[in-house]
Parts: C-alpha cells; sequence; structure tokens
C-alpha cells in the first residue's frame, strides 16, 4: 500500500498521486510494482526498500550519495496471538526511514505508528530543510511507541503472576517466558536504535541545525527513558519467574506429600480388614463383638496417624 502526501499552507496533510519534490511516501506492505515506482521515480536505491522489508535487519543508519536510510524499529503486537501463553505477542520489526532532499520516505512490512495524525500532533512541516528534524520527531514517537507497549507488557505479567500464585501448572510459567522474549525483542530493538543516534550525532548523517540539534536531544531522552523502563522490566520478569518456578515445584511437591499421607491412613484399615478377611482360624472370630472391636480399633489407628501427619503439618 503506497500513499503520497504534501501539506498545504494550513498544515493539513493532502493526498496527492504524483510524487513531489518535496513531500512524505508512506509504504507499509507495498507491492513489488510500488516499491520500483518509488525507486525509479526518486532514483532512491533499491536496496534500501528491500532492508527496510526484512524481519531480521538491524537498526542503522546508511548513506549511498544524496539518499540516508535511518533503520528504525517499532513495537507490534501480533494479532494472531491470542492469550499470552500461546506464543510471543509482542515483538519489534523494521521501519525504514528514507531521506533524500526535501522527501522522507517510510518503509515497512507491518501498520506504522507513523500516520499523518502523527505529523500533525507532533507539529511537523512537509517543508524545506525540515527533514531532519522529521526524523527526530519519528524516532521519539517511536520511543513513546515503546512505552505504550510496555505498559500493556505490564499488565500482562500482573495477570500471569495472580494466576502463578495458586498454580501448579507450567502454563502460566510460558506465558512469562513469551513475555520475557518480548521484553528481549524491546530491549535490542532500544539498545541498536540508541547507537543509531549516537552515529547520526557524531558522523553528520543528518544536517543538524539548532533546531534539530534540540529535537535530538528529546529523541535521545525518550529512547534512554523507554530502555530503562525495558531494561527494568526484563530484570524484574527474570526475577519473578525463578521465584515461580520455585512456587510451582512447592504446589506439586505439597500435593504429592498431601496424597502420601491419605494413602498411608487409609492402608492401615486396608491392611487390618485384609488380614481379618483370610479364610483362616483368626483371633477372637467366635467372640459376638469381634467386627465391632476391629472397626473401632482400625478407626482410632487410623486417626492417631492422622492426627501425628496433622501435627507434622502434612496435610
Amino acid at each position: 500500500m503506497m500513499h503520497i502526501y504534501t501539506q498545504d499552507a494550513q498544515g493539513q496533510f493532502v493526498r496527492t498521486e504524483a510524487i513531489p519534490a518535496c513531500g512524505w511516501i508512506q509504504l507499509q506492505d507495498p507491492r513489488p510494482e510500488e516499491l520500483h515506482q518509488v525507486a525509479s521515480a526518486t532514483g532512491l536505491p533499491f536496496a534500501f526498500f528491500e532492508d527496510a522489508l526484512r524481519p531480521e535487519e538491524r537498526p542503522r543508519v546508511e548513506r549511498q550519495g544524496q539518499a540516508c536510510l535511518v533503520l528504525l524499529h517499532e513495537p507490534c503486537r501480533d494479532e494472531r496471538v491470542g492469550a499470552i501463553d500461546e506464543d510471543v505477542k509482542y515483538r519489534s520489526l523494521p521501519l525504514g526511514v528514507i531521506v533524500a532532499g526535501d522527501l522522507i520516505v517510510t518503509v515497512s512490512r507491518q501498520v506504522s505508528v507513523i500516520s499523518p495524525d502523527f505529523f500533525q500532533r507532533h507539529g511537523l512541516r512537509l517543508a524545506p530543510g525540515r527533514q531532519a528534524g522529521n526524523v527526530m520527531a519519528l524516532v521519539e514517537g517511536i520511543a513513546q511507541a515503546f512505552g505504550g507497549v510496555m505498559q500493556d507488557i505490564d499488565a500482562d505479567i500482573a495477570s500471569a503472576e495472580a494466576e502463578l500464585a495458586r498454580s501448579y501448572r507450567n502454563r502460566e510459567l510460558y506465558a512469562l517466558l513469551y513475555l520475557n522474549e518480548s521484553l528481549i525483542y524491546m530491549t535490542t530493538a532500544l539498545k541498536n536504535m540508541m547507537h543509531v543516534m549516537n552515529r547520526i550525532r557524531h558522523d553528520d548523517y543528518l544536517p543538524l541545525g539548532p533546531d534539530e540539534a534540540a529535537m535530538f536531544e528529546v529523541a535521545q531522552a525518550e529512547l534512554d527513558q523507554a530502555h530503562a523502563v525495558t531494561h527494568i522490566s526484563q530484570l524484574n520478569l527474570n526475577n519473578v519467574m525463578d521465584a515461580y518456578g520455585n512456587i510451582i515445584q512447592n504446589n506439586v511437591s505439597h500435593i504429592v506429600k498431601f496424597l502420601t499421607a491419605v494413602t498411608i491412613v487409609l492402608s492401615i484399615p486396608t491392611l487390618i480388614a485384609s488380614i481379618y478377611g483370610m479364610n483362616v482360624p483368626l483371633p477372637y472370630q467366635e467372640e459376638p463383638g469381634a467386627f465391632t472391636a476391629i472397626v473401632v480399633g482400625m478407626v482410632v489407628i487410623s486417626g492417631l496417624v492422622a492426627w501425628i501427619f496433622q501435627k507434622k503439618r502434612y496435610f
């Protein structure tokens, strides 16, 4: 899907069919013919588009001629995953931002958080000399999107913890494992984007004037904050997984101990009844109160053993 935008005098985004000299081309899960159309019309390296559509590509910055590729990662939710214990629900996927003169192109396989509403909320302009600042605003918006996904992950962790507190199954622990894998995706993506920002600062991939430099500092601060929150959540989740792994093991051990104690208590009357059920002469078998005495004896002995187990907290 390809959308081409320019901006009018009132700051409103206007869809157009022709590729302008100053504007924004949005490519989301594009068809091959759309990629070739944009590449041939703008002269941008086709490899930039291919790299942005590879899920395994890491964030980086690269320049070829007048074109600069800032390859970022943005968080996404896998809508095919229903429950959090089925598979990894949260991942990060590449978002390519290509800057060539006054033209900016965004390329992604997934539906991106970058939209015309995003540009207008941040007061961005598709104007000559403004594209470096627009890239910084995109980085800031993506960092904020990571923060929003982290809130969802924290809520899922709390939900899984509530189930684990009374669970003796592994299913809830799998939920934490998948959430931990999501945090690994987030932490790695944010760390790599921080390296990208450092390269932009030191290697002059984008011209940063005073306004763009201020936006750069804000974007970098957002990335640092998102990375710190994600890293802390990952450490906390690792501790929670270790603790609840032991809790599940203790729950299972308690059940086994309880069933063993019940089996021992029930085996006492079974043993006595088996002895007096033998088809041989037995003591007191002719006594009229023998049956009652045997039953009372079984109850007393079983009760005594159960009381001992209760004192030892086997029940």
